[in-house]
């Protein structure tokens, strides 16, 4: 059997195999025993046809099937005696066949070829998350604001940080409204009206709150803000918002006294320092949750910037396609129309294909990784990741498997379990490097 390869970029490979006549022969002789022997023709017993009357029949039938044996089976040899690592068959060309020679050529998708870099003792820096004595105190005045009851600020006053505002509000970008910019959905950012908001400059538009200290009710103010580059509609993002903003009724809050009877409505029972203890251990376990998903990123970053190699084309393009798949289903709950998704088509199509190369590339490294440590997916690995998805759903772990059988999830969870082992393969080889930095967490 003659065998060419060529490789070709973005991983793909051109296979040209001549497979001997005798090759062809033999199995065209099996194949119409085969038949010969199993065929049910009328006037003849079965297994007593003769081989030409069976050729007359079946003819078409017995030439494609010994093609495909003998198309398939000289594939795989190639395969494996050129050590291909094949991915998939991108497309076949048969060639012409002379003297009973078989002659075809396949297209192959190859899994990359790269040397992967040292792994162990990855350099890399992340941020110390410390439970504080601020932190705390931090967490318990956000709970003492929650539990706040408002009382109308005394008339003619200014308003100060802290302090809880009617406003009605419309927006504009270039001088347009932003109800005509922004889909229905989103109106709210656009215009309302008896919006109740506390002057603190975490909420609604960084900038926005800082620049109605000093308001008074019935007053009205243009405040101009930059809009955030995350988590809001890519047709404002980070772009500079007009808003009209009137002021309606001022209110003070009162806070709860922070003493026993405050923690006892939120640990029954339990005394303000004993509220303080069980904060800390809670603060405590989300912020080794944090270091270790801050550890992980940055291992894979430092891994990933030791080396470069081409990535299989069609890997990547369907990646792209699910991450594109996977936004216009967001854009489209967020109530953003085919119109608007048309218009932004293109930012949306490079955005997923950059991830996706990341994380095509991120895969071929960590299942590497699998290989040279041998790492391998318990069971008791899949019953703690199953448990947790339950937990996240608010369902039960039954639940979880039988979603997952119908749609073969089973073996995506134990692949993704895999990938992580193999990342924290990283981590536990890396040295770390602590910048300082306070745990930010929830009460």
């Amino acid at each position: 059997m003659n065998i060419t390869v060529e490789k070709l970029p973005n991983c793909m490979a051109s296979l040209s195999v001549s497979v001997p006549a005798e090759k062809h022969t033999a199995a065209r002789k099996a194949i119409l025993a085969n038949y010969t022997k199993n065929a049910a023709i009328p006037g003849f017993r079965k297994g007593k046809v003769p081989a030409s009357v069976v050729e007359k029949r079946f003819g078409a039938e017995i030439e494609k099937e010994v093609t495909d044996q003998v198309v398939n089976e000289s594939l795989r040899e190639a395969i494996k005696q050129e050590k291909l690592n094949v991915l998939n068959v991108a497309d076949f060309t048969p060639g012409e066949s002379v003297d009973g020679q078989v002659n075809f050529t396949v297209r192959l998708f190859l899994a990359p070829e790269f040397e992967l870099p040292s792994y162990k003792g990855l350099s890399i820096f992340v941020p110390k998350l410390e439970v504080t004595d601020e932190q705390i105190d931090g967490i318990l005045q956000k709970q003492r604001e929650q539990m706040a009851t408002l009382k109308p600020a005394p008339e003619g006053k200014a308003a100060e940080k802290g302090d809880f505002v009617s406003i009605d509000y419309t927006g504009s970008l270039d001088g347009t409204p932003l109800t005509e910019v922004l889909p229905e959905a989103e109106h709210f950012i656009a215009t309302n009206t008896g919006f109740l908001l506390k002057l603190n400059e975490e909420n609604f538009v960084p900038g926005f709150c800082e620049q109605l200290i000093g308001i008074k009710t019935g007053d009205t103010r243009d405040v101009t803000v930059t809009m955030p580059e995350e988590g809001i509609n890519e047709l404002i993002a980070g772009k500079s918002v007009l808003f009209s903003v009137t002021a309606g009724n001022i209110q003070e809050a009162e806070l709860p006294e922070l003493n026993d009877d405050f923690a006892s409505t939120l640990a029954e029972g339990k005394t303000l320092a004993e509220l303080r203890d069980i904060i800390r251990e809670n603060s405590k376990v989300q912020a080794k949750q944090k270091d270790l998903e801050n550890k992980r990123i940055a291992a894979m970053e430092a891994l990933r910037d030791k080396i470069e190699f081409d990535l299989p084309e069609n890997v990547v393009n369907n990646a792209a396609q699910r991450r594109v798949n996977e936004l216009v289903k967001m854009n489209l709950e967020r109530g953003l129309t085919q119109d608007m998704l048309v218009e932004n088509e293109s930012s949306i199509i490079e955005a997923a294909s950059n991830q996706a190369k990341v994380d095509v590339k991120d895969e071929f490294l960590l299942m590497e990784i699998v290989k040279r440590e041998n790492i391998q997916v318990t069971q008791q690995d899949m019953v703690s990741r199953i448990g947790a998805i339950a937990y996240q759903a608010r369902t039960t772990p039954q639940k979880v498997i039988k979603s997952l059988q119908k749609n073969d999830g089973l073996q995506n969870v134990q692949h993704s379990v895999i990938l992580a082992k193999a990342l924290d393969v990283l981590v536990q080889h890396a040295v770390v490097e602590y910048k300082t930095a306070e745990v930010t967490t929830d009460a």
